[in-house]
């Protein structure tokens, strides 16, 4: 009997220590992915008569402050930052500069607060006070792009309101560097898709200005990239003035105002990298594209290639065993550079010749094009012979002989054979037919070539309509581009012709035309300074899926 009642009494025991067990573990669930909640806010938001020097944002959670110093806006600016902190579950701000009279001041946290736990972010809030007897209603809204890309940048967009007397002192401080720039009426920053707004403004009329103010200092640094409209904006009634909540996430209202961002045009040319890249081998860099570029080197022999883009020289020292180099660079932009280069191989290394380097430049040989040796350095010499390279049709193993035909900067030389579309082939590039300016002999190469067939690509034929005006002066430059943005092909044109791009692969495109209205064939950013926009650019408004064997007749219709 005993034993039976100690079973019970066990049994009883383990079922509450299992249920207690079962109490204490995680019951999962989803995982919380909601910002902080904003509960209560002192003083409230849109306070009158201001007096104090401190408020305090409680949430339904504990939060933390993601680097408020640069992501808590405060406008118009304070010549002191706030300082911000956590305290409990809300933030206290405490303010440090002299607020002015009858002002409407609008903290705005722009990612700057986020739930302790998962780090779930608030992407933005408002903070409203006035230290007068009424809250500003007005507001400007917008969006900020890049001016050739048409998208937003990726850093961080300062947006700020001017009066015209700021905006006139802005631009003397561009000019004489003792002038001290104006701090803005008020400042924003654009959100990842370039939209800003300003809300409770004081009526009236602004000069908008967006810089990619890197640093976040309030002021223009060399080379930051700024966009401005020509004529002040109006300001417009908020669409929900009343609200009592500014707290909360805010609706843009007010219609779009387009500004283009640009990086200030460089005109200054001069020399922005220099170095030996191999035994006997340097390259120099250019800010700008060289004009006749001149080398003195000291007496030292030497030959050079300017790229495609001209800003890159590569040069080769006729006596391979040269390691240091003083040379002077001259050309016809002004540009007058000394330089001095050392050849510092690195542990393990040596130099590479054409031996080593020599490659065809396609496996896959499309069928509108050559196929060439592509050299690594210049040929002195060649043997002008018709057995320099055996080819082998592989559907009859047919044998045929040609030669190897240099271009003039004797860095290619083109294999003179008809490759018939569809074709395989093997090809061999005999040994000892080419002669580097090192003496170097080039070495046997094989290779097996499939070439393409036309039906393998699409066509596209493009007429470029809209309005006759665009591009005036000088004509439109009109741009090809693969998804990533990358120009592929660039073409001169005027408004109503018809442009061919044929034997594309199958991708998708995207086109874009720029008004050269100067006429120097390529896209010129503007000039804060000098007011002047960029060349304006228009997209076409589609993404073109080309498809192989398949021709596309599109009407491009460019704005003015």
């Amino acid at each position: 009997m005993r034993q039976r009642h100690f079973g019970i009494i066990a049994l009883t025991l383990f079922a509450l220590l299992v249920g207690c067990a079962k109490q204490g573990m995680p019951g999962g669930g989803p995982k919380d992915v909601a910002p902080p909640v904003q509960q209560r806010v002192t003083p409230e938001s849109r306070t009158l008569g201001f007096e104090g020097n401190q408020f305090y944002i409680e949430f339904d959670e504990y939060v933390v402050l993601k680097d408020a110093e640069n992501n808590v806006l405060v406008s118009p600016p304070m010549k002191q930052k706030p300082e911000y902190k956590t305290k409990g579950r809300g933030i206290q701000v405490r303010i440090k500069d002299t607020l002015q009279p009858n002002t409407t001041y609008v903290f705005q946290f722009k990612e700057a607060i986020a739930d302790f736990n998962e780090g779930n972010l608030l992407p933005s809030l408002e903070y409203v006070f006035s230290t007068g007897s009424y809250i500003d209603s007005m507001t400007i809204g917008g969006r900020a792009t890049d001016a050739l890309s048409g998208e937003p940048r990726e850093e961080a967009t300062s947006v700020w309101l001017l009066s015209a007397g700021q905006r006139e002192a802005l631009l003397r401080s561009l000019a004489d560097t003792a002038v001290q720039a104006p701090s803005p009426t008020y400042a924003t920053r654009c959100d990842k898709q370039g939209n800003f707004s300003f809300n409770y403004i004081r009526p009236g009329e602004y000069y908008i200005l967006a810089v990619a103010d890197e640093d976040k200092n309030m002021t223009i640094g060399p080379g930051e990239a700024v966009g401005f409209l020509d004529a002040p904006v109006p300001s417009r009634p908020m669409a929900d003035s009343s609200a009592a909540d500014t707290t909360q996430p805010r609706q843009q209202a007010t219609p779009q105002t387009q500004i283009k961002i640009f990086e200030p045009k460089n005109d200054k040319q001069r020399v922005t990298g220099s170095n030996f890249t191999a035994e006997g081998k340097a390259v120099i860099t250019t800010m700008l594209p060289m004009l006749a570029p001149t080398l003195e080197s000291g007496g030292e022999k030497t030959t050079y290639r300017l790229n495609a883009t001209r800003d890159t020289l590569t040069l080769w020292t006729l006596r391979k065993e040269c390691d240091s180099l003083q040379l002077t660079l001259h050309d016809a932009t002004g540009l007058q550079d000394t330089l001095r280069l050392r050849w510092r191989p690195k542990k393990g290394l040596g130099a590479k010749g054409l031996k080593s380097d020599q490659k065809l430049n396609y496996s896959k040989l499309p069928y509108y094009d050559t196929l060439a040796l592509m050299l690594p350095t210049p040929l002195a010499s060649w043997q002008r012979a018709d057995s320099a390279v055996r080819v082998i049709r592989l559907k009859d193993s047919s044998i045929a002989y040609c030669s190897l035909v240099p271009d003039s900067a004797r860095m290619r030389a083109t294999v003179d054979y008809a490759f018939q579309q569809g074709e395989k082939y093997g090809v061999a590039i005999l040994k000892g037919h080419l002669r580097t300016i090192y003496n170097q002999d080039n070495d046997s190469l094989s290779s097996s070539i499939e070439v393409t067939k036309a039906e393998d690509y699409g066509n596209l034929r493009l007429t470029l309509g809209g309005d006759p005006a665009a591009g005036e002066g000088g004509g439109l430059i009109v741009q090809l581009l693969d998804e990533k943005g990358k120009v592929l092909d660039s073409r001169q044109a005027a408004a109503g012709e018809r442009l061919e791009f044929l034997n594309l692969k199958p991708a998708k495109y995207r086109l874009r035309a720029i008004a050269d209205s100067n006429g120097n064939g390529k896209w010129d950013p503007g000039d804060l300074q000098a007011l002047r926009q960029p060349e304006a650019v228009t997209y076409y408004p589609k993404t073109l899926d080309v498809r192989a064997n398949w021709d596309f007749d599109e009407t491009f219709k460019i704005g003015k």
